[in-house]
Formats: C-alpha cells, structure tokens, sequence
C-alpha cells in the first residue's frame, strides 16, 4: 500500500465528476490538509468519484443540487469522510440492499448496480466500512471510514 493523499484523491475526484455534471451542481469540501491512509490511491478515487456521481445523479432534481464532504481524523485512529447530499435521500426499504451488486434505484439503462458494492469491496479491503442513512437535513448521507495505518491483517491460526 502506498501513502495516499485523501485531500488530493477527493479534489480531484470532485473536478473529473463536476467537469460533466450540470453547472448547478455544487459541492463544498471542508477537509484537514494532511489527511492520508495507507491504501491504493486509483482504487479509493474509484470509490470517492462513484459517491460523487451518485450524490450528483441524486440530486439533478434539486433547484440548488449540493453534495457536502467533511473529513477528520477520529479517535480511534480513523479518517471518517462524509459525504452528505441535499437530494431526496434513501428509501427506508433500499437501505438494507444499497450495497448488493445489481441493485440500483436509477431508472433503467442509467445504473449498473455494480458501483456502490464495487465501492463497498475495495473499502473493506482496506480495511475500512462504507455505510449509508439518511442525513438530519433529509438527503442521503455516505460515511467512509478508513485506517489511517492501513488494513490491519487478522492472524492466520
């Protein structure tokens, strides 16, 4: 695993993402400057660019369509970022299935299903947790938490 720049990983998934997206969508980053992890730097933009994307698709429909990204450092050692959109938020009912592959929200022929349990593999393998609710304010709420040292590996018995 290299030393990955979390600050760098996030403004540049937030530019590509943006870039193709509507002029109205806008997304506020408020992050520490040196926030890394241990990891693989293209596989946790893959991740980052794909809760952009769906924060963006989520929503198109909103007269001032914003996706918030907060990060800090917690006490446990983790680098928590959330991800926190003003769309209409998730269905109680999709909550339990947002994470399995196929499974998607979007109408047909616009969503594989495939991003968000992609997403959900390559964090779990760095050791981390993906989860998703509601957010206070209504929309959707991804929270992404990693090691700061890395996936830390169970001892083979």
């Amino acid at each position: 695993p290299e030393r990955v720049n979390l600050h760098e990983v996030i403004e540049r998934s937030v530019r590509w993402v943006v870039q193709s997206a509507s002029s109205r969508f806008k997304v506020d980053v408020d992050l520490p400057a040196d926030l890394h992890c241990a990891g693989s730097s293209g596989q946790l933009q893959q991740v980052v660019m794909n809760l952009i994307q769906n924060a963006c698709d989520a929503t198109a429909q909103q007269a001032s369509p914003r996706l918030h990204i907060t990060g800090a450092v917690t006490e446990q050692g983790m680098v928590r970022l959330r991800f926190t959109d003003n769309g209409p938020g998730i269905a109680d009912e999709h909550l339990p299935r947002l994470f399995e592959p196929f499974f998607t929200t979007k109408p047909v022929g616009q969503g594989t299903g495939l991003g968000l349990s992609i997403s959900y593999g390559i964090v779990d393998r760095h050791g981390g947790k993906l989860e998703a609710h509601r957010s206070e304010a209504g929309g959707a709420e991804f929270v992404l938490t990693l090691p700061i040292e890395g996936p830390h590996q169970a001892p083979h018995s």
